[in-house]
């Protein structure tokens, strides 16, 4: 397994990159980690990584300085650089040295990165192989037919004849008819490794050489597949296929308590269709999204059918699960998610869901910190909706978990209440007090220990109007008792905090329905 160091100064940079990647399922050993190219050095001292992510600007020793040292040492290392946007162009010294990927911090996705990653693997796997060219035929030839069923599923075998001439080669003759199965487990704690290794014993058992002709090998993601062919014309391959691949899921249960879902593409009979094949077996075994896991699901027949296009863009509002939360509205949140859920349930689209999951995870990771004061069991509880959301398989898992998490945040919520409402109370009589001061929104959440946005809508739901429309509602009521007396308007509007005295006449006048002028010559009258 290929060993990783990742080197950036900032730690929720380099907590993101840990805990974005499923490292050995895609085959990578994570070794260490540090925050700068000189404690990456020292880290180094006890075993070189076969890959190095690393930022460019850190203090100490930089991105720079760091690479140019680690090619000294180890010519063959990979390396993939972070930087922003705005770096590039100190960046280009950094490609300067060799590196193998370079990345935008604000634009990295986690499948853009692991994408990045098995490239970079991919690169080291290869010249690994090369490493073993004096091996023996019956040793190479498991690896080589593993790359020629990767370069069929991936496209980069697009012509008929080049694709008989390799199989030919590997001594795999061309079937009549051909079915790609791919094997999806659920998370699990066995290790990338140990899982190849499950799915390929369970196999070896269910399927016997002499009544199939199969290939296991896994993709670039490090997921399995098996390649059925048969090479009798109007076979009945399909029914017996569905019927065992059953019975591989009941085994890799059994023996290795593995929860697998296993998708099977279309018939096809050309090698170069295989790409198309592997792209609807995959595709299938998604579907346990909707349908749920520990199953096989069959490209092409009834349940795996989709809905039509959609008229209507789908698309949650952040901003308004943020305003249900602050005003307590607990039923309506719930609702609301249950609509989100209904609506992706309806539309079945596995890329769709990730896309929500992900909005609705930033919403309540942005919300948390506005309610609790407690950085630390924040950050904590971050790491564990990381953790969960990741292990989710099924669209009810995520359902039955978004809901659970958000109840959990409102009930956090209740319970700080009846404390919160003295803290707005507290907040009036500063306000009735010194009306005259400048006072903002910051300045006075600040005074009384609260979010910004947390006591914006607290304020409104206990006072029934907003903090500046409370703060200038006392200003002017503050001002129309001085108007009674002598003092020109400009100067009552200083007096109560408005110092301009324009803005101060114009919402006087919208909020009483007179001129400053207008109300004092009132006054008088009635006098």
């Amino acid at each position: 397994m290929h060993r990783v160091i990742i080197v950036e100064d900032e730690f929720i940079v380099r907590y993101g990159i840990r805990s974005m990647i499923d490292w050995e399922k895609i085959g990578l050993q994570l070794v260490g980690e540090a925050a700068n190219g000189k404690e990456a050095l020292e880290l180094m001292n006890d075993g070189m990584p076969d890959i190095l992510i690393t930022d460019i600007k850190m203090p100490v020793m930089d991105g720079i300085a760091l690479i140019a040292e680690v090619r000294s040492i180890s010519p063959e290392i990979k390396i993939i650089i972070l930087s922003n946007l705005e770096d590039f162009q100190y960046a280009k010294e950094a490609i300067k040295h060799g590196v193998s990927e370079y990345l935008i911090k604000s634009d990295m996705m986690p499948r853009d990165f692991e994408q990045a990653l098995l490239k970079v693997k991919e690169s080291l796997d290869a010249a690994r192989k090369g490493q073993t060219a004096g091996a023996s035929p019956a040793q190479t030839e498991p690896m080589h037919k593993e790359k020629f069923l990767n370069d069929l599923i991936e496209g980069s075998i697009s012509q008929a004849d080049e694709g008989g001439q390799q199989a030919e080669k590997l001594g795999m003759a061309q079937p009549h008819t051909a079915y790609l199965m791919h094997i999806s487990l659920n998370a699990a704690e066995q290790g990338y490794t140990e899982r190849q290794a499950s799915i390929r014993h369970i196999v070896e058992q269910v399927w016997v050489e002499d009544q199939w002709r199969y290939e296991v090998f896994p993709d670039k993601q490090g997921e399995m597949n098996v390649l059925f062919t048969d090479p009798a014309p109007d076979s009945s391959l399909i029914s017996l296929l569905v019927q065992q691949a059953n019975e591989c899921i009941s085994q890799l249960s059994k023996t290795f308590k593995l929860t697998a879902t296993i998708g099977i593409s279309g018939r096809f009979r050309e090698w170069t269709d295989m790409k198309e094949a592997y792209a609807q077996a995959v595709k299938a075994a998604k579907q346990k999204m909707f349908l749920g896991s520990g199953r096989v699901m069959l490209h092409g027949s009834v349940e795996m059918q989709t809905p039509g296009a959609q008229a209507e863009h789908f698309k949650i509002s952040s901003h308004q699960i943020q305003s249900m939360v602050y005003a307590f509205q607990t039923r309506e949140l719930m609702e609301y998610l249950q609509d989100v859920f209904g609506q992706l349930a309806a539309r079945r689209d596995v890329e769709l869901v990730h896309i929500v999951s992900l909005e609705l995870l930033m919403t309540l990771t942005t919300l948390w910190p506005d309610v609790s004061n407690d950085a630390q069991q924040v950050l904590q509880l971050k790491k564990q909706y990381f953790d969960e959301l990741s292990k989710l398989e099924t669209l009810e898992q995520s359902r039955g978990w978004f809901i659970q998490a958000f109840e959990a945040l409102m009930q956090h919520m209740n319970g700080m209440y009846h404390s919160d409402r003295n803290s707005i109370i507290k907040a009036t009589q500063y306000i009735q007090q010194y009306y005259h001061q400048e006072i903002s929104l910051q300045s006075i959440s600040s005074l009384v220990h609260l979010s910004k946005n947390y006591f914006a809508n607290l304020f409104k739901k206990e006072v029934g109007e907003s903090f500046l429309e409370y703060l200038t509602r006392i200003r002017i009521e503050k001002a129309k008792s001085l108007l009674t007396g002598d003092l020109k308007a400009g100067d009552v509007g200083s007096l109560v905090g408005i110092q301009d005295p324009k803005y101060f006449s114009k919402v006087f006048k919208k909020i009483t329905g007179v001129s400053p002028s207008e109300y004092r010559q009132l006054i008088r009258e009635h006098d």
